[in-house]
């Protein structure tokens, strides 16, 4: 798999209330196409600006998240309009070697998905620490690792 840029810890907002947990969420794959399932979670996102942070995690069905992302954005899309933030979380293989992964699936003009890495990221990259820290504060929650997994704690301190 290719080398995702990372995301912007600026571009991942404080979360909130859980307000949808659905373990066999269904989403359509087209016209002819039927039926992908994947664990769908919203949140309302925390701030001045009230969104929504909706996480598809990668169920081991046919149709994986990341081939039908531009789907699964129509269909959430649909039920929150513009509030929507999406990211897919692929747990790790449990049969083949392979890491756990968040991204951020932004949606293009053309409809074409492109994914931002949420975590890991690179030790080099600049916003390594950022990230890291959003992973602390947020991701737990996510993922399902308490805060220390990812380096530091919730407050902000080491």
């Amino acid at each position: 798999m290719e080398v995702l840029t990372p995301a912007s810890p600026d571009s991942l907002p404080p979360i909130g209330d859980l307000i949808a947990d659905e373990p066999f969420w269904r989403y359509p794959l087209g016209a002819t196409a039927g039926q992908g399932v994947t664990h769908l979670r919203v949140w309302l996102t925390a701030g001045s600006e009230s969104r929504h942070l909706a996480v598809v995690t990668e169920s081991g069905s046919a149709a994986s998240v990341t081939e039908r992302a531009a789907h699964i954005w129509a269909a959430l899309a649909r039920r929150y309009r513009s509030s929507l933030m999406l990211l897919a979380h692929h747990p790790a293989p449990e049969t083949e070697e392979g890491a756990e992964t968040l991204d951020l699936v932004r949606i293009g003009a053309d409809d074409s998905p492109h994914w931002l890495r949420v975590w890991p990221a690179a030790e080099d990259n600049p916003r390594h620490a950022g990230l890291e820290l959003w992973m602390a504060r947020h991701g737990y929650q996510i993922v399902g690792k308490p805060a220390s997994w990812f380096g530091c704690c919730p407050d902000g301190s080491d």
